[in-house]
């Protein structure tokens, strides 16, 4: 993939596919126009698809008392994947929501306190909220008492000419061409859109995990790096 194409590089790629001029003075009334159009494209590819490489994994450690927790800066709530908490050695999987039979369980605002963290929350000023609140502080020798945060990366700006694209840079030029032909009425619109299309397709299908056939047998999933860990589920005293 052309992960970490440069604008300027992206911006003349997308020149040199819709036959604009390359010379910089001749594009700089529609230089922002073009970035603008990248910029989207990219934002739109980014929510179509868990990119495997932008999954990663963020750590929060517990405080005694502690209800609210600030989110990771990188991390839009919008795609966290799941949220970990470490006990016994062991990341359990946190459900999210925290309702009435839980708060009349352990009523946070009351300072009421246990342990582990069995739930957590999305506050409407973005916020992570933990339940109960915690009894003790992160433990930094079992690390009993971290939160795992497993999510999507937030795009990188894609503004000054050396800022580097996050997704594959080919293909985002590749739709953006195909919308500025569409809009100027080419004949060759639709053949760089099945371009871009074939593209898209074919660098998802590598991400896919993929099936090995045996002769005698069924098939076998093959490792794949898009694959999903098993994950623990903490069962706690019914509350």
């Amino acid at each position: 993939m052309a992960r970490g194409t440069t604008l300027i590089r992206m911006l003349a790629n997308l020149r040199s596919q819709t036959r604009l001029s390359q010379t910089a003075a001749h594009n700089d009334g529609d230089r922002d126009r073009q970035v603008e159009m990248l910029q989207q494209e990219q934002e739109r590819l980014w929510e179509d698809f868990s990119w495997p490489h932008l999954r990663v994994e963020r750590y929060i450690d517990l405080a005694e008392g502690q209800r609210y927790y600030a989110m990771p800066d990188d991390l839009d709530i919008s795609r966290i994947e799941r949220i970990e908490v470490r006990h016994d050695s062991v990341y359990y999987l946190t459900p999210f929501g925290i309702d009435a039979p839980q708060y009349a369980a352990y009523d946070s605002d009351l300072d009421s306190r246990s342990w582990p963290v069995q739930r957590v929350k999305i506050t409407e000023d973005e916020q992570l909220e933990v339940w109960p609140i915690p009894e003790q502080d992160f433990d930094s020798e079992s690390l009993d008492g971290r939160l795992k945060i497993v999510g999507i990366k937030n795009l990188a700006p894609l503004v000054a000419d050396t800022d580097v694209s996050t997704l594959d840079g080919n293909l985002i030029v590749a739709f953006v061409a195909a919308d500025m032909l569409a809009a100027k009425g080419a004949k060759d619109a639709q053949l760089k859109l099945d371009k871009a299309q074939a593209l898209y397709t074919r660098l998802k299908g590598n991400l896919m995990p993929r099936r090995i056939y045996r002769m005698f047998g069924g098939a076998t999933p093959a490792p794949c790096s898009d694959e999903r860990p098993r994950i623990n589920i903490y069962r706690p005293p019914a509350v």
